[in-house]
């Protein structure tokens, strides 16, 4: 016996033909049964990750301007494309670079569902080629990081003889003894009171500094720096 053929969709949700007596016939088959049988299945995709997520960084050893950002920015997300694919990666590729006033060169992944920690085996041979194709001296590249998340760890008992009056100046100051002592980049800092003729009348006060999560730990619960 020949096998009963599996009605189209258009048959499925055409009207029920008139049987005996002008009463409907009974459907052969229904167009949800259709879809399952032809294999058609709907998903929702997931949500796209936030920029955050997708970004990943590199900060120099002492924080200031590039004199070539606008070179980096245009260039480096090509040369980052083309030292994946030396390493036969299998991730997307194309990614949009920013470099910020302090000199951190950032990748951002254009595509919305890969998240920057899937890179994290190239930041290894990523952070030479930037060193090389944009050399800087004695202020070269850290290896480059996730940039997903950051924390805020607030330092008291800084004090105030070593430090600058402006925050703009305030990283600079902090990054090398902290990195020194910890191990630890900062990515930020800044006073925790913000007018200086109040700090003036102290010796020490308080800075909040920026932090990967990761590296949080490598600073709490205290540290000593400045001797």
């Amino acid at each position: 016996m020949a096998p009963k053929a599996t009605p189209t969709y258009a048959e499925a949700v055409a009207p029920p033909a008139k049987g005996k007596k002008g009463r409907p016939a009974k459907a052969s088959a229904s167009a949800s049964s259709v879809a399952v049988v032809s294999g058609e299945v709907f998903t929702k995709s997931p949500p796209p990750l936030p920029q955050a997520v997708r970004r990943f960084f590199a900060s120099r050893t002492t924080f200031e301007p590039h004199p070539e950002a606008l070179k980096i920015a245009a260039y480096f997300s090509d040369i980052a494309a083309s030292v994946l694919r030396e390493a036969n990666c299998s991730l997307p590729l194309s990614f949009t670079c920013t470099v910020n006033d302090k000199g951190s060169v950032s990748l951002l992944g254009t595509d919305l569902h890969t998240p920057a920690s899937a890179y994290t085996p190239y930041f290894a041979p990523l952070t030479p080629r930037l060193n090389k194709a944009f050399p800087v001296g004695n202020s070269p590249w850290d290896i480059f990081k996730p940039a997903a998340n950051e924390t805020q760890l607030l330092i008291h008992s800084v004090p105030l003889a070593f430090l600058p009056s402006e925050d703009a100046q305030l990283i600079p100051s902090l990054h090398e003894s902290i990195r020194n002592a910890r191990g630890v980049s900062i990515l930020s800092a800044r006073y925790l009171n913000p007018d200086p003729e109040s700090r003036d009348q102290k010796s020490a006060t308080s800075v909040v500094v920026t932090v990967a999560p990761p590296d949080a730990f490598a600073i709490l619960p205290s540290i000593n720096h400045f001797s």
